[in-house]
């Protein structure tokens, strides 16, 4: 049972939306086994369903916002090219860890196009939503496709890991882009990131912790007390590195400081203000300065999967 080509219904129809640039998302749950034994209507659409709620709880994480949601797909916007990127690499890497039931195969296909920037359309064929809803079907597995315009808009670092692909039919050029192998870091809520950039307080601008990974920061403050790093996506920071485990390590706050306690079965290489890399394995460490943490090897064997940290605390 695969799920027909159809980007909205007539009937339904969202109220206007006034924003200024729109990266749509539109995901879409298929039965993509030919040989599976054929299932009853309840029991795909409840397969269904459960890959939509991660979908949306993907969403709320990831400052995405729900258009419309329908039997087998929704829509979503973003505010930017490298958010509706990463929401929709999150999106399959929850959808990628349920397990599948006996033959039958269930992938998740995204297309990422930019709406007409003024807001999303009402009319009954949008074309910005009919492009995104055309490039989630154009390849046969759990895929991530978007358009030239968003790829324009992404950093140069990600648009180099991009790969055309045939888009027949159509005048806008489409491409590929391998979301298992992107290094990613989950979304963390608003509400938690109470270090921030814009006027703020001498305590708050001062205790945290900073992790960044290429082009992506996230900062902690001391109100989270405990960080999970590891291959599950449920992770507050999940991680695509090969030799990681799946609960790799856990970043602790305690009486005044920051704790690395490694869970892996690898171990964790940890480089703090310019001294030796040091590799942790079931122990724990204290994280002070700066420097640098990788999973399962060492920072110059997989750079990519790495990060730097910061830490900055207030004197008791």
């Amino acid at each position: 049972m695969q799920e027909k080509t159809t980007c909205r219904s007539p009937q339904d129809k969202p109220a206007p939306q006034a924003i200024n640039h729109a990266y749509l998302v539109h995901g879409a749950v298929h039965e993509i086994s030919g040989q599976s034994a054929t299932l009853d209507d309840a029991l795909l659409g409840k397969l269904f369903r459960r890959r939509l709620k991660r979908l949306e709880r993907v969403l709320a994480a990831h400052g995405g916002s729900i258009i419309r949601q329908m039997p087998q797909s929704l829509l979503a916007s973003f505010e930017t090219a490298e958010a509706a990127l990463f929401g929709s690499c999150e999106m399959q890497r929850r959808c990628a860890v349920i397990p599948q039931i006996a033959d039958t195969q269930i992938a998740l296909k995204i297309g990422i196009h930019l709406a007409t920037p003024g807001r999303v359309s009402t009319s009954p064929v949008d074309p910005a939503e009919a492009t995104a809803c055309k490039l989630s079907s154009l390849l046969d597995e759990a895929s991530i496709v978007i358009s030239e315009s968003v790829v324009q808009a992404l950093p140069a670092s990600l648009r180099d890991k991009t790969v055309a692909v045939a888009n027949e039919g159509s005048e806008i050029a489409a491409y590929s882009i391998d979301w298992n192998a992107l290094p990613m870091l989950r979304a963390t809520p608003q509400k938690k990131e109470t270090i921030r950039e814009s006027s703020p307080t001498p305590d708050t601008q001062r205790a945290g912790i900073i992790i960044r990974q290429g082009e992506r920061t996230l900062r902690f403050s001391t109100d989270h007390p405990m960080l999970t790093i590891g291959r599950d996506p449920a992770s507050d920071i999940a991680i695509n590195c090969p030799k990681a485990s799946r609960q790799h390590c856990r970043i602790i706050y305690r009486q005044g400081n920051y704790v690395l306690v490694d869970l892996s079965t690898n171990g964790t290489y940890v480089t703090a203000n310019n001294a030796p890399e040091t590799l942790i394995r079931k122990e724990m460490v204290t994280l002070n300065g700066n420097g640098r943490i990788s999973f399962g090897q060492s920072w110059q064997q997989g750079s990519d999967h790495a990060f730097e940290f910061e830490v900055s605390l207030i004197e008791p």
